[in-house]
């Protein structure tokens, strides 16, 4: 779980969203987890964007601990690559995203919250963002979002289950070590 959310600026609405669909569609070790009966996603809200891998301890195939593999997939969208072609997909992704949710419901919610956070930033802070700012961002502005939020120093890593809490700590290591919080 990275907190950025309600950290954006005004030039910035919407693009922790952006920069979570590029960090996570463009994670080539999350794909490793299909067909192990793990589940996968992410979502952003006002406070927080939110990774997750839920995993069988090990492969259904060859009794493979899974959790080095859920590590992996979560930091590798730590250090995530915002390529040009990705982010015009995840770009695309959003704007149409940003049309299905457009509904009287979601307006008058939309309304209900502005009015309720009238006194803070979260009354115009609208987690699907900006069209206009979705569609200006370029690789450069999403990669200095990812760089100046992705990290280590910012983010909470769970790991809930059934594991042996000195090998779970060693995998943690293993994969998170060699991040910096400096980029």
């Amino acid at each position: 779980m990275v907190n950025i959310t309600a950290d954006e600026l005004e030039p910035q609405q919407g693009i922790a969203h952006l920069t979570e669909h590029v960090a996570y569609m463009g994670s080539r070790k999350r794909e490793r987890l299909f067909g192990t009966g793990s589940q996968t996603n992410a979502y952003t809200d006002f406070h927080h964007t939110v990774f997750y891998a839920a995993c069988p301890t090990a492969t259904p195939r060859g009794n493979v601990p899974m959790l080095p593999m859920a590590l992996d997939a979560l930091c590798d969208v730590m250090e995530a690559r915002v390529e040009p072609s990705r982010l015009e997909k995840e770009r695309a992704a959003v704007l149409s995203e940003m049309t299905m949710v457009n509904t009287i419901e979601y307006r008058v919610e939309c309304q209900i919250l502005s009015t309720l956070h009238r006194e803070n930033r979260l009354a115009k802070r609208f987690p699907i963002g900006k069209e206009d700012l979705i569609r200006s961002w370029d690789t450069r502005d999403v990669r200095h979002f990812h760089r100046t939020h992705y990290r280590p120093d910012n983010v909470l890593l769970y790991v809930v289950g059934d594991v042996d809490v000195r090998d779970a700590e060693r995998h943690i290591r293993d994969k998170f070590g060699g991040l910096s919080g400096r980029r």
